[in-house]
């Protein structure tokens, strides 16, 4: 039998969090690889949200520079010696793999045991930790029964190696002849990394927690799920007073776009990532831009595809400050997510926030973000330019609509998706594992 939940049910606060004293005598660690890219500020958000609930918390991270107190850097590799030794290791393990696949290993090139850090936390909250920690010399450090919550960004905690598994199930089994390796085999680089995984998990008190409820359905396939104590689903939050709409005239005259043009917004971490479907997303506006001006508005690192004529192209590199991406979102007419697969998709979440529509493709995590004919629209066929093409025709016919789509998908991010229901969904979970 299918039991469906309205998004009021699904992201209710557990009746034990309402009047709970907020864990102050219990200090929770997270882990970080980087604080850039969608897990990075993920965790930076939960880590703050957390401190304002007066959580005792402190985020460690491996890259990047501290933007508050409480971010320290930990296992560093920052001398010479040390970042050629992880630039070789990189290099070595990225020849084995197929072109544009991404394959990690759970160890990494030095040991990275919690001691290191000095006194010990109540609680460790993982992240993205790919390529900086050493699971098997971190996982053997902790205590005998301390609580282990991973937040799942992608689902690499329940591969052998990937990040996406795509069409892939091996997964489900024992992972083994990978697609994603040149020369794979029964017992080949997937094959051992899920190994090795299920001997750093079967000892550990582990809890997975799922940024969307697809996200915490694919965990639950995994054979390394047997090891999981616990399976929760919370959503990523944003800070509704950072992240809030700006009237359209203005944010387009700062950032120099003409009123009378359809600007379609774009950002990603890296252009050149295929999944970020950047090239669909281009292909479809052409057919737009014999209608009317288009302006393509993006950010992020990396080069986007050529666009050819008739397509105005504004890039506005990396952007970190809450108040200039508030500007740039609130200068689009509707916001895309041309991915063939999110997890959950932070970026659509903050354009919501300020107030304008979103069009993705209906996969991964996304529909549990974005109601589709309310808040935005969902296609879909996953990949296909028509389909996206169509839609966004129908966002240029139909002004009214989409505005009141943003001003929807506003209120849905204010009753549903703020950064201190997170936090409080985050501390009733801790509660419970104390």
């Amino acid at each position: 039998m299918r039991v469906e939940f309205s998004s009021d049910q699904l992201y209710a606060l557990p009746e034990s969090a309402s009047g709970r004293e907020p864990l102050s005598e219990v200090s929770v660690y997270h882990f970080t690889s980087e604080l850039s890219g969608g897990a990075g500020v993920a965790a930076q958000r939960l880590h703050g949200a957390l401190s304002h609930c007066n959580v005792r918390s402190k985020l460690f991270y491996g890259a990047g520079g501290p933007p508050e107190k409480e971010c320290l850097p930990a296992y560093r590799n920052q001398t010479f010696f040390w970042r050629n030794v992880g630039a070789l290791a990189i290099s070595r393990r990225h020849r084995r793999n197929v072109p544009g696949g991404l394959l990690t290993s759970p160890g990494w090139i030095r040991k990275t045991p919690i001691q290191a850090l000095g006194d010990l936390p109540g609680i460790v909250n993982l992240h993205w930790v790919s390529r900086w920690l050493d699971l098997p010399s971190f996982f053997n450090s902790l205590p005998a029964g301390l609580p282990v919550v991973w937040s799942l960004h992608d689902l690499n905690p329940a591969t052998g190696g990937c990040h996406h598994t795509g069409e892939c199930d091996h997964f489900t089994k024992h992972c083994g002849y990978c697609p994603l390796l040149k020369s794979p085999g029964a017992r080949d680089d997937a094959f051992r990394y899920f190994q090795i995984k299920s001997k750093c998990y079967e000892r550990s008190n582990l809890h997975f927690v799922g940024n969307s409820e697809w996200t915490t359905a694919q965990a639950r396939r995994s054979a390394l799920a047997r090891h999981v104590r616990s399976f929760r689903t919370i959503p990523l939050g944003v800070n509704i007073e950072q992240f809030r709409p700006v009237e359209r005239h203005c944010a387009r005259q700062a950032l120099g776009i003409a009123e009378e043009r359809f600007v379609a917004g774009f950002a990603c971490a890296d252009f050149n990532d295929p999944n970020k479907g950047g090239a669909i997303l281009i292909d479809a506006l052409r057919t737009v831009a014999n209608q009317k001006p288009v302006t393509l508005l993006a950010f992020g690192s990396g080069k986007l595809p050529p666009v050819g004529d008739g397509i105005e192209v504004v890039e506005l590199g990396r952007l970190t400050s809450p108040r200039v991406q508030s500007l740039f979102y609130s200068a689009a007419d509707v916001f895309v997510v041309p991915s063939r697969v999110e997890s959950f998709g932070l970026t659509a979440l903050e354009a919501m926030a300020c107030a304008t529509p979103v069009l993705a493709f209906r996969t991964g995590g996304l529909p549990d973000l974005i109601t589709d004919g309310e808040t935005g629209l969902l296609e879909n066929e996953i990949g296909s330019r028509d389909g996206l093409k169509n839609k966004l025709l129908w966002f240029l016919n139909h002004p009214r609509e989409r505005s009141e789509m943003g001003c929807r998908g506003r209120l849905r991010v204010e009753k549903h998706f703020t950064d201190t229901l997170m936090a409080r969904r985050y501390e009733s979970l801790y509660a419970e594992l104390c």
